[in-house]
């Protein structure tokens, strides 16, 4: 496996990781939400699913989807965070462990924050659950605005938190980057869109959360991530575990041996 200070594992430029991973990706993620929201493709799915013999959405109180999809996922950001911040506090006991600090360090903040911010914005977000809406069987009329000051006026659904959860994992693919593990990169990038896409479609069968309530959660996510992880990432580059220079690779023991051999 490569060395965190591994010269063949390339560490982005500040412009590129700006334009690509803060401002590209969070861009793109936060078009798709509001395209599936201002297209329709919110009520086309939810009136899919709903039942207008029940009333209701069939799955919205499913035992296992409940229990699993619902109550279970909220523990999983908090786990990683639990996990990232021994490992943090271990390094300073264990060596090996000491590269992968500030990566450890970073993810926890991911995580964390990610809640709380999931958590604050729903208070300012009109757009209820599918259910609460008066034409999917709930009580409440459409929204005319998204955002309100009023925390009465607030749909409470808007991110969603599970799917934020589930988001939480994008973060190993930034950890795996910061570590130069090229398969956990690409793995971690693979389980994040996984399990905030699995996490979401439960929420979505259930009736509790539109498709484009979910995607803004993993915009929120990504952007968390990038930002969190940007010093320990451009921190390789500008120094703090970059590889040695020539001069001081010839002041080293090895290499005055070798010098005086040639």
């Amino acid at each position: 496996m490569p060395a965190l200070s591994s010269p063949a594992y390339a560490r982005p430029t500040a412009v590129s990781y700006f334009f690509t991973h803060v401002v590209g990706v969070t861009l793109i993620l936060a078009c798709l939400a509001w395209w599936a929201n201002a297209s329709g493709l919110d009520m086309t799915i939810g009136r899919a699913l709903f039942s207008p013999a029940l009333d209701d959405f069939p799955l919205h109180t499913n035992r296992w989807l409940e229990l699993v999809g619902h109550r279970m996922v909220l523990a999983l950001p908090i786990g990683i965070a639990l996990g990232a911040v021994a490992v943090a506090a271990a390094s300073y006991r264990i060596p090996a462990w000491r590269p992968f600090r500030g990566a450890a360090l970073a993810l926890a903040l991911t995580c964390l924050v990610g809640q709380l911010a999931v958590n604050q914005l729903k208070h300012f977000t009109t757009l209820p659950r599918p259910y609460d809406l008066e034409t999917l069987g709930g009580y409440t009329p459409y929204p005319l605005s998204w955002w309100t000051w009023d925390r009465g006026k607030a749909g409470g659904a808007l991110p969603s938190g599970h799917a934020g959860a589930g988001y939480a994992l994008l973060t190993l693919y930034f950890a795996g980057w910061a570590a130069g593990r090229p398969s956990w990169r690409w793995g971690g990038l693979a389980v994040g869109v996984i399990a905030g896409a699995g996490f979401s479609a439960v929420r979505i069968l259930q009736g509790a959360h539109f498709l484009s309530q979910t995607l803004w959660s993993a915009a929120l996510m990504w952007l968390l991530a990038a930002l969190f992880f940007w010093p320990v990432l451009r921190g390789w580059t500008l120094g703090g575990s970059a590889p040695a220079s020539k001069a001081q690779l010839s002041s080293t023991p090895g290499s005055q041996s070798e010098n005086a051999g040639t």
